[in-house]
């Protein structure tokens, strides 16, 4: 009769081919969790901002605009000089909370105003026209390359035309 003293090279073999297997699994799921928490991060510092742009715009009773970058890394916001001049703008402040991987929709987004009522207008701003909602989308690229890779997670916001928002997972 024969004794063991271990395990056999095949039972080894297996043993290390599982723990590879769920070691890239929790790899690729970590990634996950931070990407789709850094969006999450992203879209409440924007929702923050624009609420903070309704309190200005509603506290001084004039136009506040939030206009963004071409490259989507950043957006600003600012508040007309005079009431009257709806072409005239004092800057608050510039916001850059975009990674090399975050961005949002350059290309898409238009610059809006708010006003103090909540009416959300493009700009220039045209007195005469309804008031109109604006889409955002925010987006997180996969890889650390080119803009080619494909995104990872999308959040759109809607901002309604009297000022309500709606967030969306596409």
């Amino acid at each position: 009769m024969r004794k063991t003293r271990g395990f056999t090279v095949v039972e080894l073999m297996i043993t290390l081919l599982v723990l590879g297997v769920l070691v890239v699994m929790v790899v690729r799921i970590g990634d996950n969790v931070t990407a789709n928490s850094r969006i999450t991060g992203l879209i409440n510092n924007f929702l923050a901002d624009y609420s903070q742009a309704k309190l200005l715009a509603s506290s001084e009773n004039r136009y506040v605009a939030i206009t963004f970058s071409a490259d989507g890394r950043s957006y600003a916001l600012a508040k007309q000089t005079d009431i009257t001049d709806t072409t005239a703008w004092t800057p608050v402040k510039t916001v850059t909370p975009f990674s090399d991987r975050t961005f949002f929709d350059g290309g898409g987004v238009a610059d809006f105003a708010i006003n103090s009522t909540g009416e959300v207008r493009p700009l220039p701003i045209d007195l005469n026209a309804a008031p109109s909602g604006v889409t955002l989308n925010f987006y997180i690229r996969k890889g650390r390359g080119t803009a080619g890779e494909g995104v990872a997670y999308t959040r759109t916001i809607q901002i309604l035309p009297y000022g309500g928002l709606k967030v969306e997972k596409k």
